[in-house]
């Protein structure tokens, strides 16, 4: 390390310090000042000089004090240690759920006992997160959409847990499988109950069958003009909800407001074209429109039903 206990803004250890810290939002942390020679001591004048500003413990933005949202974040990242990421609201953030609140950072930390840190909301887990919960973007690292939504599950209510899954569902980030796999992992957490509930449209029935499909029997036998469907047929490799032959029309009962992954749409989309190649006139019908326009299935099917 540099034997002085001052160096001035144009000197090489300082020049070293801001190519650094452009490479990280403008932030360095302590062991990587040491690994430029810069002593405990010089970081101290440093801190007098205005060459370094604390932002978290060990943690300084370089220079200035305006530091962007990013360079909070990854500063948060830096002060917590290398096993650290980002969770609860901070990460639904960056998943593009919640607006960035720095003066507020969620930061989980791999271990029993939590150090202290101003400006920031520790939390503690035993054990390293499984393979899959922890996504990287740059230098962040945070939770994944199913560990996050268990982790606010203990501290949210039902409403806003729901508006978190409709909104990563829209956005195409709620992976059923990867939801399904989180709950038997963290099954003992709390809250875990709450978020079954808030899942309930998106998680499999024990019949295999959505409400939507439910909602759809019991309304049939009001309209005895709509002749009775074949249920669950396999037409040309591909399973249809409601299948009439004679007419050759297909009812898809779509029961989720929408699609859950990118590959649930793209195999819809075949199997429409392929119905269509065969002459079938596939029709789908989402619980969104089921609850808000359900005169207009029932024209709408009719119509199909006219034509075939």
């Amino acid at each position: 390390m540099a034997d002085s206990s001052e160096f001035p803004a144009r000197s090489g250890p300082w020049i070293k310090t801001s190519q650094w810290a452009r490479q990280q939002e403008g932030v360095v942390e302590r062991r990587q000042l040491h690994k430029l020679g810069i002593s405990d001591k010089q970081i101290t004048t440093g801190e007098k000089n205005g060459n370094l500003h604390r932002l978290y413990p060990g943690v300084w933005a370089v220079g200035h004090r305006s530091v962007s949202p990013l360079g909070n974040l990854i500063g948060a990242l830096l002060s917590c240690g290398g096993e650290s990421f980002l969770s609860h609201r901070t990460a639904a953030a960056l998943h593009g759920l919640r607006q960035i609140n720095v003066r507020a950072i969620d930061v989980t930390v791999v271990g029993r006992n939590a150090p202290r840190r101003d400006g920031l909301t520790l939390h503690c887990t035993a054990r390293k997160p499984a393979g899959g919960e922890i996504r990287t973007r740059g230098l962040l690292r945070f939770s994944s959409v199913p560990r996050m939504l268990i982790e606010l599950a203990a501290s949210e209510r039902v409403p806003e847990l729901e508006r978190l899954i409709t909104q990563a569902v829209r956005r195409r980030l709620l992976d059923p499988d990867a939801v399904e796999r989180a709950l038997q992992r963290h099954a003992r957490r709390p809250g875990v109950g709450a978020l079954k509930q808030a899942l309930g449209r998106y998680r499999p029935q024990p019949d295999r069958k959505s409400e939507l499909e439910r909602a759809f029997d019991a309304w049939l036998p009001q309209h005895p003009e709509i002749p009775e469907p074949l249920r669950n047929v396999h037409i040309d490799g591909w399973e249809v909800d409601c299948w009439w032959p004679e007419q050759k029309v297909v009812l898809e009962l779509d029961g989720r407001p929408y699609h859950v992954a990118v590959t649930d749409m793209e195999r819809d989309r075949i199997k429409d074209t392929k119905l269509q190649r065969n002459g079938i006139k596939p029709m789908r019908v989402t619980d969104a429109r089921w609850e808000h326009d359900r005169r207009g299935v029932h024209d709408d099917l009719m119509s199909l039903l006219e034509l075939g």
